[in-house]
């Protein structure tokens, strides 16, 4: 028995290291290395989770739809002069993705909508007073580019900026107590790998690719992801 036992041993740490050389040379060989090792990883030990960053934060999953949430995507005017419509886009895009995955979250613009009613910028507390909502989120587009820095003939979308969560408590159509619980950095890259010449693809196609890779990276912060979507494979 303890000859089998040592020879099976013996097969397991020949398989592991002729597994271990053969990742080392994927990533020797490919340019994009973390998709490589999480390939080997998926392989190895399935397509692991991630828990929400705002259930990290706050202990709340909002996938359970026991909470009213209500999004605002808002950009700087150069951002909106440049792209038109790219913060209504996003806000779309990552709240058709919270649907899906069961947050009980109001339509697109609803918080537009009122913001535009007031007359004022974004104010969670006058959003609060006037929406039944258990939690507000701003979602602060602060920079945005679709060209690869000093490459003017390669396409690659950088985006970064902030998102922040308030908590409501309290009646509708009063003033209720709004708290900030969650404020989170947030960038994104797309591709995560190599950029895309010019000539491949129309501006406005690579344009809307990028707005669906942020809504899939800002929708992380929101519900739970498997690590495999956060990747360009």
């Amino acid at each position: 028995m303890g000859h089998v036992h040592r020879t099976h041993s013996a097969r397991t740490l020949k398989f592991s290291t002729c597994l271990l050389g053969m990742l080392g040379m994927i990533l020797l060989s490919q340019s994009g290395c973390i998709n490589s090792i999480f390939m080997a990883a998926k392989v190895m030990m399935g397509d692991p989770g991630q828990t929400s960053g705002f259930e990290m934060v706050t202990t709340v999953n909002l996938s359970k739809g026991e909470h009213k949430v209500i999004v605002h995507c808002s950009a700087p005017s150069y951002i909106n002069e440049d792209y038109g419509t790219l913060a209504s886009d996003v806000e779309e895009e990552l709240i058709r993705r919270m649907k899906r995955k069961g947050v009980d979250v109001l339509h697109p613009d609803a918080a537009a909508d009122v913001l535009d009613r007031l007359g004022g910028g974004f104010d969670p507390k006058a959003l609060a007073r006037e929406m039944d909502v258990d939690y507000i989120m701003h979602i602060k587009i602060e920079k945005f580019s679709h060209m690869e820095e000093s490459s003017p003939n390669l396409y690659r979308g950088h985006a970064s900026g902030v998102i922040i969560g308030y908590e409501a408590v309290g009646e509708e159509g009063e003033d209720k107590l709004v708290t900030e619980v969650f404020n989170q950095s947030f960038k994104s890259n797309y591709p995560t790998t190599h950029p895309v010449p010019v000539d491949q693809t129309p501006k406005t196609v690579f344009i809307r690719k990028c707005v669906d890779h942020l809504a899939d990276s800002l929708g992380a912060s929101f519900y739970d992801v498997v690590n495999s979507s956060l990747f360009d494979m």
